[in-house]
């Protein structure tokens, strides 16, 4: 049978119109984007190095991408400590491809990082600034073994940690009353011509002779050229049985309101030596042993 041409024309449109592709009822195109991943690059003003107390540093980092779409959203920063305090966290927008973050580091050293969480162009990352351990310093105290009433002369050793730079003011504290510390005034001053090597710091330990020892002797050598002999002998007695009670007194420390120094006691003694540099503080005990 032979189809006229107004006819064929009908029957090619009928059948374009049934195909799924024309159709209502066919499934939409979809279109896949393949996120990519940034880079992230941390940098802080002013570096891990010694710094007031109470100061801060500014954490800035870096995201880029493609040109055309830069991107976007915000950081978040997570701040931890070498030593024992808190983590410290906080979230900052990416403004044409800048974060900045400002936060108060502890003195020990701390590491820095970074999260970005994504967006419809760029995958999550994580970067991070090992800051390592600040600029510091450490010592060594001596031993120290003396006789009452002497003065013991030596030195600490005072050593740089992480090209640490700077000066150290030493202060005695807790000292015992019958023990003297005299080191209000002493520092110790590292440079960089200096600062990979260790110092000595003068360090000097008193202890009391008592004050009855020197008065009792005086007294002694002026009777001893001022009377004849046996008034001399009797003046003796009498001056080394007062002088035995003054002793007592003195001498063993019992007096406690008494006007004479006491001599130091037998026994072992502890003093706190601190030093102190910027927001830097240590502290040890040194042992004193008196025999």
């Amino acid at each position: 049978m032979t189809i006229k041409a107004p006819s064929r024309i009908l029957l090619a449109v009928a059948v374009l119109f049934s195909t799924p592709a024309w159709s209502q009822a066919s499934t939409p195109l979809t279109q896949v984007v393949m996120r990519i991943a940034p880079a992230v690059t941390i940098t802080s003003n002013p570096a891990n190095a010694p710094r007031a107390a109470g100061s801060s540093v500014q954490f800035d980092a870096h995201v880029t991408g493609i040109a055309v779409a830069a991107p976007t959203g915000t950081l978040i920063y997570t701040l931890t400590s070498l030593g024992s305090e808190p983590v410290l966290t906080g979230t900052t927008p990416i403004v044409g491809g800048l974060s900045t973050w400002t936060a108060y580091p502890p003195p020990e050293g701390y590491t820095i990082s970074v999260s970005y969480p994504g967006d419809v162009n760029y995958l999550p990352l994580s970067a991070s600034l090992p800051a390592g351990p600040a600029e510091d310093f450490d010592f060594t105290l001596p031993a120290v073994t003396m006789a009452q009433g002497a003065t013991w002369n030596g030195a600490m050793q005072v050593i740089p940690l992480n090209s640490f730079t700077g000066a150290i003011t030493w202060a005695c504290q807790n000292v015992p009353n019958q023990i003297g510390c005299p080191m209000s005034q002493t520092s110790s001053t590292f440079t960089t011509a200096n600062m990979a090597v260790p110092q000595t710091c003068p360090l000097t330990i008193t202890t009391s002779p008592g004050d009855f020892i020197p008065a009792a002797g005086l007294i002694l050598l002026g009777f001893a050229f001022s009377f004849k002999s046996r008034r001399r002998l009797q003046l003796f007695a009498g001056l080394a049985f007062s002088c035995a009670i003054l002793f007592g007194v003195t001498g063993c420390g019992s007096g406690g309101t008494a006007q004479w120094n006491p001599i130091t006691p037998k026994g072992t003694y502890q003093v706190t030596i601190t030093g102190v540099s910027g927001i830097v503080t240590h502290s040890k005990q040194l042992t004193v042993i008196v025999q």
